[in-house]
């Protein structure tokens, strides 16, 4: 494991450079460029607070960062999931010329996925900024190790996706499905008071990683108080679980991935 690692850091010129190309390249011939990515989950916000909150009977200004807050941190989930899937078979044509680890291309999209997070994040921030910002100074004290927790979810799950779609090509579509379905069940924007209809429903909630990973960016953010232990051990379990998933699907398929693609 030590070597691995060590030659994962040995090559951290060749995936940097590709984390920074992708990023170029995400936002190629875009008016607005890397604006897009502040820009997007705040007019996304804006549509869904508008119409789910006349459903729900719920206030635009108390709503609206809810549904923001969800959006960035589901936009990561997915992109992990989703985005991730394709990690390893964009990076094809270096595989087959380079022996470096193939986990650098799931590495690769973490990066990519959380920088993106980050620059998300300027939206709530901003948005705090103007109508919380007592809330601001603990937001961003916590917010450092929010993000690191986040990419390693977000690489362990990456490298799940990445070898999975390599070896079975109806990932994809599979996952889509499975994602819209979990969306539906987490507080991406249905809020804690719709889940308490009954019993079963609230230990749904409690129960579900989603509900915890997403509360360490909306206690600081939103309530202005620190996430609790239980958030965090959460979210620890899920990346701990994920992780030794992502580390025995790399070392099984590691030195067959070359007949995958």
């Amino acid at each position: 494991m030590g070597e691995y690692v060590n030659k994962i850091y040995e090559t951290r010129y060749f995936w940097s450079h590709l984390v920074r190309a992708e990023l170029k390249n995400k936002f190629r011939r875009s008016k607005l460029g890397i604006l897009w990515t502040f820009m997007n989950p705040l007019l996304l916000t804006a549509l869904m607070s508008t119409v789910f909150g006349v459903v729900f009977k719920m206030t635009f200004s108390d709503y609206a960062p809810y549904v923001l807050s969800g959006l960035i941190v589901w936009d990561l989930v997915s992109a992990s999931f989703i985005g991730g899937g394709y990690s390893i078979m964009t990076g094809e044509q270096y595989i087959r010329q380079f022996n470096h680890p193939i986990i650098i291309y799931t590495l690769k999209s973490a990066l990519v996925s959380t920088i993106t997070f980050i620059i998300a994040m300027a939206a709530l921030t901003i948005w705090v900024l103007f109508t919380n910002p007592q809330n601001i100074i603990i937001g961003i004290v916590t917010l450092p190790l929010t993000v690191v927790l986040y990419f390693f979810l977000s690489w362990s799950v990456t490298t799940i996706a990445g070898f999975s779609n390599a070896k079975y090509r109806d990932y994809p579509q599979i996952t889509a499905l499975v994602i819209q379905a979990i969306w539906y069940v987490s507080p991406v924007f249905f809020k804690r008071e719709m889940f308490s209809s009954s019993p079963l429903l609230e230990k749904a909630f409690y129960f579900n990683p989603i509900t915890h990973i997403l509360n360490l960016i909306r206690n600081p953010f939103l309530e202005g108080i620190m996430p609790s232990v239980s958030d965090y051990m959460f979210t620890i379990v899920s990346i701990v679980v994920v992780g030794l998933i992502a580390i025995a699907v790399n070392r099984k398929n590691k030195d067959k991935v070359i007949f995958y693609l």
